[in-house]
């Protein structure tokens, strides 16, 4: 085979290659994926979450597969896991919110965001991933030292300090006992890497139908 019949093969063999690479995506469309994101947070407790509308459900009486997914998206570095639509849990409202239309006001927000959000309320001595809720608020809380003046005030501030020290560690528990996970369905950002995989598919589609054609039509 001599040089051009060469490049005539290299050339038809791209071609099919860059057709097969564009046909690709769409071939297989972007899909709708359900995710879970419990990065939101709240500072309320059980009580409080449940007067607001928010449905509150024990770690213990989430399903098999509710348990994955919390555990799973706790796990994820960003705090949110994605899963194909079908295998999401039972208990989680994917769809809450889809009366709602676009919220634009807070009040809408608000309201979308209890629709389409559960807490998972963690027991004391499971063995799960720390809470994704802003526990280092209530360091924030946290009373400036007064200067001591005397030995009894010394005395009495210290108590005091350590008082308030056991209350905040109290309500650093609270707040980490109620996980908001915020739930869903809809298309997967562009970063996504079914996403970032089509698109290099029509990358190397474009290429290689520019080399393959230039191979067959040159002289």
């Amino acid at each position: 085979m001599n040089g051009e019949e060469l490049a005539d093969t290299a050339g038809t063999v791209l071609l099919v290659l860059g057709v097969t690479a564009l046909l690709g995506p769409a071939l297989f469309p972007v899909q709708q994926v359900l995710y879970h994101e419990t990065r939101a947070g709240t500072m309320a407790d059980g009580p409080e979450l449940r007067a607001e509308g928010y449905t509150v459900i024990e770690y213990e009486n989430l399903s098999e597969r509710g348990k994955e997914i919390y555990v799973d998206a706790l796990r994820s570095p960003d705090g949110a896991y994605t899963v194909p639509v079908g295998q999401g849990a039972s208990e989680f409202p994917y769809d809450g919110g889809d009366d709602l239309g676009d919220a634009s006001g807070r009040a809408e927000f608000e309201e979308r965001q209890r629709l389409t959000s559960v807490v998972i309320e963690r027991p004391d001595d499971a063995d799960l991933p720390p809470a994704d809720e802003p526990v280092e608020r209530i360091d924030r809380e946290r009373p400036p030292p007064e200067d001591p003046v005397g030995g009894r005030e010394t005395a009495n501030q210290n108590e005091t300090a350590t008082e308030s020290e056991r209350q905040l560690e109290q309500r650093r528990q609270v707040v980490a006992k109620y996980d908001l996970v915020t739930v869903g369905q809809r298309t997967p950002p562009v970063t996504d890497s079914g996403n970032l995989l089509r698109l290099g598919s029509v990358l190397l589609g474009t290429v290689a139908i520019g080399v393959g054609g230039y191979l067959r039509s040159r002289p």
